[in-house]
């Protein structure tokens, strides 16, 4: 069996890249990436959540998703019968529903873990997969596949011209052109890193097929209206298809695949990035420098290389994610926007990782690795829970916040795709090389089989928990290397050593630094058993939330601290969330009131000193006059957490305990006043309390936010209760509204069939919930024990949503 699975992986190795034409890009890159398959993690740090455990818990799981189940839309869409049931959540039943998207985020996915591990039961998976997405598209007979239901009917609505378009859907169809991108690039990968040729022919007719039907048959003015539609890295999938067949069409294809909207404005320099989706604009960057590099045409480049600039500096937090609620905002507006319930997008980051290592790769720049460090240390690995190794669609930045991850079988949001994507690429950046050198970039317990050189390199390190990485030379003879090692931002100048088979400071050839590199370099002539220690000396830095400096944050070389917050009102099942994909329970308060988040006071250095490590290993810090702990914020599981601690001095700490205090009171007063007068009230959302209620609805949803639950009817529907009433009482209803709200949302509220208020809320008023009350005619509730309360949209329109309704006495 060994010699099997020998055999099995030397053919893989040998193969690897056989399907992928002789191409060369007009920029040639500055840096190599060496194959998933040279470079393996190690075990790490003590604790379960090292790279190499989820690593390993992502391998074991993908082979659990069954592929007939991936396939049914597919199935169904080209006219045969499925066999097996879609799996739910986003891919069929719930939420945001873009069925097929995960097929591509498991192609990619289970080809990079191929590429990882040899495992030849990928293959297997692989090679069934692809004879059903052949079946498929040879029913179809001109190369089309889709999971989109009615998919076919979407195009042929873009090519009449008459359709809507939107961020998220056009045509009334979710996002055909995301899952398109997302099929092409799983394929491609399946194509380069397996050797499996249908991958190759399934990619090349599909894009055939979109490039001739849609893209040749119209204008540009009607192509950019389409493009507003997410459409992750369309031109990227295109530029993979001419790498793989040298026909240079596909080139004018992608350069067409690319929204001047962002494309134009980035590649002049303008920062325009506020109020739009992140994770759209990100997965667009990819796209535009791979136009480049196969056409040296510069103002793709750089529109990728000033959004990476912009994004890093101005829009990221301090764990290396960026946005909330899945869109970029002015930075002006940080000391807000930590406190919503929200958050950095799991896709976010690993979309911006992919643009970083594209970026990396064709200029090599040092600055990309440092952010590459933060948001893989902090935001992805902290994104998973150690015990099934499933993701978090938001890392919630508001104190007292928490996880909430995905299950295995029920959500398959974008970021349970890009979940399973990432593990198996986690070592993908570690190392590198150029014509002269060896980079050790990022240190990750790790090994690497240089086999043009002869060379292995083992990593070893416990980072954070010590301060050094050490690496261990095996070489087929003695010979000459260049090793460059990097000189990570958070080493004060001067502080990195480099300690040579124990002698201090002696090297072959010596080595020095340079700031513009960011590398040391040590060159010479090297022998198997050569151990190189790197002492990597950290230090502790606390830093501000500007402009205001409300708020700080903590880091201790490359991991971001963050402290435990009281979660015993969490049960282990909350953190876990099968469908909300905003990662978040109905009866679970999300946001914990600002009031009740200690304070640290002080300057930024006295709350420096005041912090001090009590624990090397595992790594602890203790703040002195205050309960808080401080650990790697990617160590904190099924716990609320404090990332940004509100920050002030003595006399604004007094103050806000006073108005803390007073606030408290005064919403206890008025929660105990509108209880006194409430004859009924539906829990909204809540299944048993709308049930009593005899709830009736027409297109409505329902879902969780500020720690509640709305409900609404969209598209002219409508909900509506049966509640008590008392027959010789003034009444009112009373509604809970969130500010945030517009768009059309005109509805009429109905007692028992009559209309006694017409709402319109097509305009925002405020960033929270708000009460509203409407009175009830008095002849409505005469002789009557119980009312019908109905929202009903308007056409077109959508009615609330509501997070409260009750009918109060306005007598009390």
């Amino acid at each position: 069996m060994k010699n099997i699975t020998l055999f099995l992986f030397i053919c893989f190795s040998v193969s690897l890249f056989a399907q992928e034409t002789a191409v060369k890009a007009v920029h040639a890159p500055k840096i190599n990436y060496f194959s998933l398959r040279d470079v393996q993690l190690l075990g790490g740090a003590a604790n379960e959540s090292d790279f190499k455990h989820i690593q390993d818990l992502t391998h074991r799981y993908l082979l659990t998703i069954e592929p007939d189940r991936l396939c049914s839309w597919f199935r169904r869409e080209a006219g045969l019968t499925p066999k097996a049931r879609p799996y739910p959540g986003w891919e069929s039943d719930h939420g945001y529903v873009i069925p097929g998207h995960i097929l591509g985020f498991y192609l990619s996915s289970m080809a990079m873990m191929y590429e990882t591990t040899g495992d030849p039961e990928i293959i297997k998976r692989l090679e069934y997969t692809l004879q059903q997405l052949d079946e498929c598209q040879n029913a179809g007979e001109d190369g089309y596949i889709g999971a989109v239901v009615n998919g076919r009917l979407a195009y042929e609505d873009v090519l009449a011209g008459d359709y809507k378009v939107g961020g998220g859907s056009f045509a009334g169809r979710n996002e055909p052109t995301y899952i398109m991108n997302k099929i092409t690039l799983g394929l491609y990968d399946v194509a380069t890193k397996c050797d499996l040729p249908p991958a190759k022919k399934i990619l090349v007719r599909f894009a055939d097929w979109f490039g001739e039907n849609i893209i040749d048959k119209i204008d540009e003015p009607a192509l950019q209206k389409l493009l507003i539609c997410e459409h992750g890295s369309f031109s990227e999938s295109y530029i993979d298809v001419y790498k793989l067949t040298g026909d240079k069409k596909y080139i004018e294809w992608a350069k067409r695949l690319n929204d001047l909207r962002i494309l134009n404005p980035l590649s002049e320099g303008k920062d325009m990035l506020a109020g739009w989706h992140a994770n759209c604009q990100i997965q667009k960057n990819p796209g535009f420098e791979s136009v480049y590099r196969y056409t040296g045409e510069k103002k793709y480049t750089d529109a990728a290389r000033f959004f990476w600039k912009t994004v890093a500096a101005d829009h990221t937090w301090i764990f290396g994610g960026n946005s909330t609620t899945e869109h970029f905002f002015p930075k002006a507006e940080l000391d807000k926007r930590v406190q919503q319930n929200g958050g950095a997008e799991s896709c976010n980051s690993v979309n911006m990782l992919r643009l970083t290592e594209t970026l990396y790769e064709d200029y090599a720049e040092a600055e990309k690795i440092d952010f590459y460090e933060r948001v893989l240390i902090n935001h992805i690995l902290g994104a998973y829970e150690p015990e099934r190794g499933m993701v978090a669609y938001m890392t919630k930045v508001q104190p007292g916040g928490f996880k909430t991850h995905s299950t295995e079988y029920d959500s398959f949001w974008c970021c349970t795709g890009t979940g399973f994507e990432s593990p198996a690429k986690f070592q993908k950046m570690i190392y590198a090389y150029d014509d002269e050198a060896l980079y050790v970039n990022l240190f990750i317990p790790s090994t690497l089989h240089w086999k043009d050189k002869g060379v292995k390199l083992t990593q070893k390190t416990k980072i954070p928990d010590e301060e050094q990485t050490v690496l261990e030379l095996q070489l087929d003879e003695p010979k000459e290397l260049t090793l460059k090692i990097r000189l990570p931002h958070w080493v004060e100048a001067g502080k990195m050593q480099i300690v040579l088979n124990n002698e201090q400071g002696v090297t072959h050839g010596g080595y020095q630094t340079s700031d513009d590199s960011r590398f040391v370099t040590i060159k010479g002539k090297f022998k198997s058993g050569d151990k190189i220690v790197v002492q990597l000396p950290m230090r502790l830095t606390v830093t501000p939330l500007l402009p205001s400096e409300k708020f700080v944050s903590f880091s201790y070389g490359p991991v971001v601290l963050a402290a435990q917050y009281n979660s015993s009102d969490l049960k282990k099942s909350d953190y876990w969330d099968k469908h909300d994909h905003w990662g978040q329970r109905k009866n679970v308060v999300h946001q914990i009131p600002l009031e009740r988040i200690p304070m640290l006071t002080g300057t930024l250095d006295e709350i420096a000193k005041k912090t001090q490590k009590v624990s090397a290993s595992p790594l602890r810090f203790k703040i002195e006059g205050t309960d808080y702990t401080l650990i790697p914020f990617n160590r904190i599981h099924y716990s609320r957490h404090i990332v940004y601690f509100p920050h002030g001095n003595s006399e604004e700490f007094q103050s806000r305990s006073g108005e803390a205090a007073e606030q408290q009171s005064r919403k206890r007063k008025i929660a105990e006043e509108l209880d006194r007068k409430t004859v009924d009230r539906v829990v909204i959302a809540d299944d048993e309390s709308e049930k009593q209620h005899k709830i009736e609805a027409v297109n409505s949803a329902k879902g969780p936010n500020f720690g509640q639950t709305w409900r609404h009817a969209e598209k002219g529907g409508y909900f509506m209760y049966e509640m008590k009433c008392l027959p010789d009482k003034p009444l009112e209803l009373y509604f809970l509204f969130d500010g945030r709200d517009s768009g059309t949302r005109t509805f009429a509220v109905q007692i028992d069939g009559k209309t006694i208020a017409t709402l319109d809320h097509s305009k925002a008023v405020g960033n929270e919930l708000y009460p509203f009350t409407v009175a009830i005619p008095p002849e409505l509730t005469q002789g009557k024990e119980t009312i019908t309360v109905k929202l009903q949209a308007r056409r077109g329109h959508t009615a609330g949503g509501i997070f409260d309704l009750r009918v109060l006495n306005k007598e009390h």
